[in-house]
């Protein structure tokens, strides 16, 4: 919920080796950085990205939002296949998508209804 650069994901990859389920919805996510995450984590099972923004290239570009990529690539989809669940949506319709989109991936989620923050949200999180 917030930036997801090469940098951070190196962290996880580093300290949380093991992790199973990553939920990094509505998000600012380097497309690097996603490739890492699925390279470099053999134990991932859950991934979800829904309502995120993929990036190509650096996070703090003044070009960030030209540089959004419209859906997944194929390499990503290809790595992501191997996962039990892979959670995406990013479609212009989607509300959720359109509010990522407008804070830039940095969701306000105080401004929104309780409870939000929940939906979408992959299984095993679940409360």
């Amino acid at each position: 919920m917030g930036p997801f650069d090469v940098l951070f994901t190196s962290t996880i990859v580093k300290f949380l080796p093991n992790l199973k389920v990553l939920s990094l919805r509505c998000s600012a996510i380097v497309e690097d950085a996603l490739l890492l995450i699925l390279d470099d984590l053999p134990n991932l099972e859950v991934l979800n990205i829904s309502h995120s923004l993929l990036i190509e290239g650096p996070l703090l570009s003044p070009m960030m939002l030209e540089k959004i990529i419209k859906r997944p690539k194929k390499i990503i989809l290809e790595k992501a296949a191997r996962l039990r669940e892979f959670l995406t949506c990013i479609e212009h319709s989607c509300i959720m998508c359109q509010r990522t989109r407008s804070y830039e991936g940095f969701m306000r989620w105080y401004k929104y209804e309780e409870g939000l923050w929940k939906m979408d949200e992959a299984r095993s999180f679940a409360l």
